[in-house]
């Protein structure tokens, strides 16, 4: 049993004990009323007077960890708070602690929630993809049912990510799942559930059908002129760029880099540079939409 260094405070009118595996059991010394009055968990433990006086035990099936509790009480005593700035793996331990599964504060739930939302695209323009956490996210998108994200998540993993699991990766969680303990010193990366590789494919494939064609049409318009110039511009200002850089796989990125072209230096007129412009954008929402489709695949 170990006291937390941080959180063991001497005017602290309640002990809480969290237990686990790589830990052992860590003592905190807390503030009753600070906590009683934000976790339902809490002020339920101490009301039912299982627990003795002042004292808590946070149960090991909860699956608290140290690390997500102590990254609650840095937000609840305003050493590391909740903000837009707040790193992912702030936000997630918090997501984690505070939900009702587990602590249950809802009003920090509800806080590190929008914050998590805020922190991924939820549509096709502008997307730009979340650097990493991407298989931890989908994991707190599952667990916490967060519709409004998923689908932009699952996106940024199909073009972005090896999603696929590798021998490697495979070797690791057989090992882990007989052991419990991992094969190798180095961290592994998170492994995605073969339910959402599947979904993954799914959605991988039904991108490349869809813009495949479309990438590799030069568009037509009102006017020859401007039909021939994109019959003779599109090959080496959209094509080859595309090839080069996987672009049939990512259609949302593809789709912006060809309508920052300048099209009008190329010697397109006004109205066919805006209207092929819309299209270009009705596009991106198209794919947007058919995504729902695709990550759904058995209707």
């Amino acid at each position: 049993v170990r006291q937390h260094p941080t959180y063991w405070f001497n005017d602290g009118s309640i002990v809480i004990r969290s237990r686990s595996v790589s830990n052992g059991e860590i003592c905190f010394k807390l503030h009753e009323s600070l906590l009683r009055r934000q976790s339902c968990f809490v002020q339920r433990t101490l009301d039912s007077g299982t627990s003795a006086d002042s004292e808590v035990l946070i149960p090991p099936e909860l699956g608290v960890q140290v690390q997500d509790f102590t990254a609650l009480l840095e937000h609840l005593y305003h050493d590391t708070p909740l903000s837009a700035e707040a790193p992912f793996s702030h936000v997630a331990a918090i997501l984690r602690v505070s939900s009702p599964d587990q602590l249950d504060l809802p009003s920090v739930h509800m806080l590190a929630r929008a914050y998590f939302v805020s922190m991924f695209p939820q549509g096709p323009q502008p997307f730009a993809h979340p650097s990493s956490h991407l298989e931890e996210a989908l994991a707190l998108v599952q667990s916490y049912q967060i519709p409004s994200i998923r689908k932009g998540i699952y996106y940024s993993l199909v073009t972005t990510s090896e999603f696929e699991p590798e021998d490697d990766d495979l070797d690791l969680e057989n090992s882990i799942k007989l052991n419990g303990l991992p094969g190798s010193s180095s961290t592994p990366r998170l492994i995605l559930p073969p339910t959402d590789v599947e979904l993954c494919r799914s959605l991988m494939t039904g991108i490349v059908e869809h813009f495949t064609p479309v990438l590799f049409t030069p568009p037509a318009t009102p006017h020859m002129a401007c039909t021939n110039i994109f019959a003779d511009k599109w090959m080496s200002l959209v094509i080859t760029p595309a090839i080069r850089n996987s672009g049939v796989c990512k259609p949302l990125e593809m789709l912006e880099q060809i309508k920052q072209i300048d099209w009008a230096a190329e010697g397109l007129c006004v109205a066919c540079v805006r209207e092929k412009t819309q299209e270009w954008t009705q596009e991106q929402e198209d794919v947007w939409e058919k995504m729902d489709s695709w990550l759904n695949p058995e209707g």
